[in-house]
C-alpha cells in the first residue's frame, strides 16, 4: 500500500502547489511510482502538467480529480501507486477535512513573517487534531517553513518555530526549512520540478526538498 500524503493549509499563496510538484518531481526520481490527486477547483496542478506536457518534458505524472469522496478515491489510488500526492484548497474546506482522515503524512506550509498565516494556523491545527482524535490517529502532520529569508540575520523562522514547538497544542515544524530561491517559481513556470532546473539556486534547493523529505520519513 502506497502513503497518502496531502498538501493542505487554510491559507491560500503560501506555495503549496509550487513544493507539491517539487516534491512529486523528487519522489518520483527516488525510484518511487507517484500520482496526483487533485481536489482543489483552481486545478493549479493539472495547469502546471499540461505545461510540462506542451513543453515534453518526460515523465508525464498520473493525475486524477475528487471533490466528493476523496479518501474511498485516494486509498483507492495507493493500492496501485507509492504515492499519492492529494492537493487540497488553500482555503477552510470540507475537502481538507475529509482529506485528513486518510492522510498518512500532512504537509501544511507558513511563511514566517506573514501574520495573516499564522493567524490562520489555529483553525488548521484544530481540524487536523479533531480528524487524529477520532478518524486517522496514526497520521503524521508537520508545519514545513516556507519562503524563509536567506539572510542568517533575519530571526522569523526561527523564533516561529521555537514558539510552536514549545506548546504541544500546535503541531510539530520540521528542522528543515524551504528558503525563498527564485528556483522554485522558475522551475514551476516552465512545467518543471526544482531537481530539473539547472542553476546554482536549483542546486540548493534540490537539496532542501531532499532534506525536507528525509526529515519527514518519505525517502
Amino acid at each position: 500500500m502506497g502513503k497518502i500524503v496531502v498538501f493542505g493549509s487554510h491559507k491560500g499563496g503560501v506555495g503549496k502547489s509550487t513544493l507539491l510538484v517539487s516534491i512529486l518531481v523528487c519522489l518520483h526520481r527516488a525510484g518511487n511510482k507517484c500520482a496526483v490527486l487533485e481536489c482543489d477547483d483552481q486545478n493549479s496542478i493539472k495547469d502546471f502538467l499540461a505545461e510540462r506536457k506542451e513543453q515534453g518534458i518526460t515523465p508525464d505524472f498520473d493525475y486524477y480529480e475528487c471533490y466528493t469522496d476523496i479518501a474511498e478515491r485516494a486509498r483507492k489510488l495507493a493500492s496501485r501507486y507509492d504515492f499519492v500526492l492529494l492537493d487540497t484548497p488553500g482555503k477552510k474546506s470540507a475537502e481538507f477535512r475529509k482529506a485528513l482522515t486518510c492522510a498518512d503524512t500532512l504537509l501544511s506550509f507558513i511563511e514566517p513573517g506573514a501574520q495573516v498565516e499564522i493567524n490562520t494556523l489555529s483553525q488548521m491545527v484544530n481540524d487536523v487534531k479533531t480528524a487524529q482524535s477520532s478518524l486517522n490517529p496514526t497520521m503524521q502532520p508537520w508545519i514545513v517553513l516556507n519562503r524563509c529569508a536567506t539572510d542568517p540575520r533575519d530571526q522569523d523562522a526561527s523564533e516561529l518555530r521555537q514558539m510552536l514547538n514549545d506548546d504541544p497544542d500546535w503541531l510539530p515544524v520540521t528542522r528543515q526549512r524551504i528558503y525563498s530561491r527564485k528556483a522554485y517559481k522558475q522551475a514551476y513556470n516552465t512545467g518543471r520540478g526544482v531537481h530539473e532546473h539547472q542553476d546554482n539556486n536549483g542546486n540548493k534547493g534540490r537539496g532542501e526538498i531532499e532534506l525536507l523529505l528525509q526529515e519527514v520519513g518519505l525517502i
